[in-house]
């Protein structure tokens, strides 16, 4: 059995796993602003902002 483990923990790549998971946060944290813009005029701050959602 522990020969399996060792097998499975030699082929998971930290760095790698780090990378993804941070990356699914920075979508996560942009496509809750997005929503926010699209849904709280309040919330578009500059003119390019006001300009882009308000069509």
């Amino acid at each position: 059995m522990q020969k399996r483990f060792r097998k499975r923990c030699a082929t998971f790549d930290i760095d790698q796993h780090v990378v993804s998971k941070n990356l699914d946060g920075l979508f996560h944290l942009l496509g809750e602003e997005e929503r926010k813009i699209r849904t709280d005029p309040t919330a578009r701050v500059t003119d390019l902002l006001k300009e882009v959602f308000s069509r």
